[in-house]
């Protein structure tokens, strides 16, 4: 494999060993007047030294989204729970005249862009030119990739994204949220076994996911903060 091609590794109850990328940047969730996500904005962008850096997975570092070593004072149990198999190995299908949607909801990173313009389910189901581009538009928005559209050929609805990094912010409910992995970066088990490799994914960054590494929006029950240096 070329050295030079970005990979995220995961560690025995440690952090996030992340190799080939230069750049480290925040995304912010921004909501409406009624509290539904609409869009993403731009926060903070963080200084990256070396090839390799580290990212906690642990949600106690007081340097987050770096590593500071708390997850070893902390006995933090990192065990990994999640399927090696396709995320739409265990989906669920919602049919539309024109468009089906697949939905695996084990990897909610809860960022609620599924709700606007009316929740995607309902959205997929109705069959109108707009109603199809809102649901297309929410499925590209989920920074998880638990939705998924397909054509009635069979292909996904997706657009390609480039190899980067951010860490989720929510402005709405004041919160922090998983990491967001995009364009296909790979990721691999403390074993050195690869996960299917995605366009959208987030990984846990607060350590309570039931599905290590990825996200299943634990933060969100436990109105998580990341905590970062002043």
């Amino acid at each position: 494999m070329d050295k030079k091609e970005p990979y995220i590794k995961v560690t025995k109850d440690g952090p996030y060993l992340v190799y080939g990328i230069s750049s480290l940047a925040e995304k912010i969730i921004l909501t409406d007047e009624r509290g539904v996500s609409v869009k993403y904005g731009d926060g903070k962008t963080f200084e990256i030294k070396g090839d390799t850096i580290a990212l906690c997975r642990c949600g106690k570092s007081k340097n987050a989204p770096f590593c500071d070593g708390s997850h070893a004072g902390d006995n933090f149990n990192g065990t990994e729970t999640a399927s090696f198999e396709p995320i739409l190995k265990g989906a669920e299908k919602w049919s539309g005249p024109n468009f089906d949607l697949m939905d695996n909801p084990k990897y909610c990173a809860f960022a609620r862009f599924c709700d606007d313009h009316g929740q995607i389910w309902n959205l997929i189901g109705i069959g109108a030119e707009k109603t199809d581009r809102w649901a297309i538009q929410e499925s590209w928005d989920c920074p998880a990739g638990r939705l998924q559209v397909f054509n009635k050929k069979g292909e996904v609805v997706d657009k390609p994204l480039p190899k980067e990094i951010f860490t989720l912010e929510d402005n709405g409910m004041k919160i922090s949220g998983p990491l967001w992995v995009r364009g296909g970066i790979r990721v691999e088990s403390e074993d050195g076994k690869s996960y299917e490799v995605r366009n959208r994914q987030t990984l846990c960054r607060c350590g309570a996911s039931s599905n290590k590494p990825f996200c299943n929006g634990a933060h969100a029950s436990l109105k998580w903060k990341a905590t970062t240096p002043k």
